[in-house]
């Protein structure tokens, strides 16, 4: 049966470097000119996985932020966006504040992703601040308010600082709302000790956007086969009828994962597309 095949970025498909190494790179330029559905699914945005591609194409749209947008490569157009309820948006802003914490919030605004800020005031901010600002045609907004963007789709709130005060928040805001959002914890992989909570609605994960793109393409009919490493990647497992778990993934996906392929600095992923395509 036809195969469609999805692939993680961070951890996966990327090197320890983030970035495609030249044989992954080839491997998957011929897959897609030899017509094999693929596709990527990252929490990265789509002018983040465009400076990774590069000249690199793809035919199908990339299911970005998680799956709170699904978007062509080409134009940078959501043909999908799974926004937070506004009135959710805000009582989040006012949690944020309680636990003097500042988001950097991402919404869609005049055609594009932007991303809005109220202030910057350590170390791992800056590093989120600068890695935004690199990627070109990116907006990059300083607020007053939060409740200035609320008539914009709002599609994530990403906090950082360290992982008890952050786990605090997230305990908080599950208890509110539970099963409208959806939160992901994790290690900033290339800046240790410096934490990340993004907060999406629950439609924006891996899995539904992975249907997503079976719809606007036609492809329900596919086997699915993912490829991932943390814990935002198991929406795509449960729905997967081969998951691979990369040697370095965590151990809760593992336990979501049909077999446990190499490590993502060995360019695994790439290989076995090569084997399993020809």
């Amino acid at each position: 049966m036809a195969t469609l095949y999805v692939s993680d970025l961070d951890g996966t498909l990327l090197t320890p470097q983030a970035a495609l190494s030249a044989y992954t790179r080839t491997q998957i330029a011929a897959i897609v000119a030899a017509g094999i559905p693929f596709a990527i699914a990252t929490s990265r945005s789509i002018d983040s996985v465009r400076a990774i591609l590069g000249p690199l194409s793809l035919s199908l749209p990339v299911i970005e932020f998680n799956g709170a947008y699904v978007t062509d490569l080409a134009t940078g157009q959501p043909a999908v966006i799974n926004a937070i309820e506004p009135a959710i948006a805000e009582d989040l802003f006012s949690l944020a504040a309680l636990t003097q914490l500042a988001p950097i919030v991402s919404s869609y605004c005049s055609g594009a992703n932007c991303n809005s800020y109220t202030q910057v005031t350590h170390a791992g901010l800056q590093w989120l601040s600068r890695d935004v600002q690199q990627r070109k045609g990116k907006p990059w907004r300083r607020l007053s308010r939060y409740q200035e963007i609320l008539s914009e789709p709002i599609v994530r709130l990403t906090l950082v600082d360290t992982e008890p005060r952050l786990s605090e928040l997230e305990q908080l805001i599950h208890e509110r709302y539970p099963g409208i959002l959806a939160t992901h914890l994790f290690e900033n992989p290339y800046q240790p000790n410096w934490y990340w909570l993004t907060v999406e609605d629950r439609r924006a994960n891996k899995g539904s956007g992975i249907r997503e793109v079976q719809a606007l393409r036609g492809l329900q009919d596919h086997q699915i086969t993912v490829f991932g490493d943390h814990n935002n990647d198991i929406p795509m497992f449960q729905i997967a009828d081969t998951a691979l778990a990369m040697e370095n993934a965590t151990d809760r996906l593992k336990q979501h994962a049909t077999e446990v392929i190499g490590h993502h600095s060995a360019d695994s992923v790439a290989k076995y597309l090569s084997q399993a395509v020809g």
